[in-house]
């Protein structure tokens, strides 16, 4: 039994197919590997580069020209592609398989419903496909009272923190103040709240109470990775496009940048954005001007994939996390890499810092919480926890789809 690091679900998963490796560590990328690979294609496709995205899959799958070109075009008209056992380098080696880029990769997709397969049949040698079916219920977030009692301690001590609900925004459907696949959530400095579907465009605006003030669409065929406003209420966000800025309030347009290996966003109190994905960290001034460019910071943290998320603190140090293995990494101010601390999450869906400094990284099932130096210091009960906000009072705002939460934590 496996839980996917995308929904939080449980299922059964040959444990061939949970595993990447070719016999000798690593040596070749596994599931999660290809799932990632299947996300470029589609990132070149939206990007205009047909012809790179076929030699892409060209070389991960050992397509033949005509397989990859059917592939390529299969994923343009918005279509899910079958990748059979034969494609997968099999071992011995552990890593769990990347729920978010599977999902992102397009290997199967519906509504409130996630279902990917991939079946296995032996015959004579030939390993054909397996299947395994995954569905996301509609199951409500747990109240309050549930969670304080499931709550528990990270370092083994008995003592837990305690948690307040303070408000509760939404719920399934498309009303006002309702949602289908918020994953994200910012506040500015007037207390207003944002958030957003994944997919769709759709940004719904309340105010510090909770209640719905308006809704703005972002543009056509965007997909939301990142999202942060900044004290006066401007929103930037990091969408398969790039970097785009828009006013909280109305949805108007203020500046872009377009930049398709970017993965998310952090504004800094100082005004200025923050951005990581896959080849480095960029910082930009609010009108998304370049300032500084840290293109070897993937190389110096040793990471392959490059970045997933970002969180800035107020002197301007980067806490970010690998996309592969779900590290912290900090970085200094000047773009120096400090040191990489071991999470052992299973899905880092966010991070974000309290005004103490103390790092959180939600992962689906919990919110785990580290000190400074990255030490774990407890964690706590969460269901579909994805994008994560403190403000300046250190209260937790939380993307539980198909919610917002706000909660006081004391640890």
């Amino acid at each position: 039994m496996q839980k996917c690091s995308f929904c939080g679900s449980t299922v059964i998963v040959p444990a061939d197919l949970y595993y990447r490796g070719t016999g000798y560590p690593g040596s070749a990328v596994g599931i999660s590997g290809n799932a990632e690979t299947i996300a470029e294609v589609r990132r070149l496709i939206t990007a205009g580069k047909k012809i790179e995205a076929i030699k892409v899959f060209r070389e991960t799958f050992g397509a033949g020209l005509k397989e990859a070109k059917e592939a390529v075009e299969a994923l343009e008209r918005g279509e899910g592609v079958v990748l059979t056992a034969k494609q997968f380098s099999l071992g011995s080696r552990a890593t769990p398989v990347n729920g978010e880029a599977v999902k992102v990769a397009g290997i199967a997709i519906g509504g409130t419903f996630l279902i990917f397969t991939i079946g296995a049949l032996i015959f004579t040698g030939l390993i054909v496909a397996m299947v395994v079916a995954l569905s996301v219920g509609n199951e409500a977030v747990p109240s309050v009272e549930h969670a304080n009692k499931a709550t528990r301690s990270a370092d083994g001590t008995s003592e837990a923190p305690s948690v307040t609900e303070l408000l509760r925004i939404g719920g399934e459907g498309t009303g006002a103040g309702r949602f289908k696949d918020n994953r994200h959530v910012a506040v500015d400095g007037k207390g207003r709240i944002y958030s957003a579907d994944y997919s769709g465009g759709r940004f719904q605006v309340f105010d510090r109470e909770g209640e719905f003030l308006s809704q703005w669409n972002g543009e056509p065929g965007m997909l939301l990775y990142g999202l942060d406003a900044d004290r006066q209420g401007i929103i930037y966000m990091v969408t398969n496009k790039g970097i785009r800025a828009h006013n909280g309030e109305t949805g108007e347009l203020l500046h872009k940048f377009d930049d398709h290996g970017l993965r998310d966003i952090a504004v800094g109190l100082d005004g200025r954005i923050f951005a990581a994905g896959r080849r480095g960290i960029s910082i930009f001034d609010g009108q998304l001007k370049l300032l500084r460019d840290f293109k070897d910071a993937a190389k110096d943290a040793s990471t392959n994939l490059g970045f997933e998320k970002i969180a800035v603190d107020g002197s301007g140090t980067m806490f970010l996390t690998d996309r592969m293995s779900k590290d912290i990494i900090k970085f200094s101010s000047e773009g120096k890499f400090l040191n990489r601390v071991t999470t052992e999450v299973r899905s880092a869906n966010d991070i974000a810092l309290d005004p103490q400094g103390r790092i959180y990284l939600s992962d689906t099932s919990q919110i785990a919480i580290f000190g400074q130096d990255g030490r774990p210091i407890k964690s706590i009960d969460a269901f579909q926890a994805f994008g994560i906000v403190l403000n300046d009072a250190g209260e937790l705002y939380i993307a539980a789809r198909p919610y917002i939460l706000k909660q006081r934590v004391d640890l």
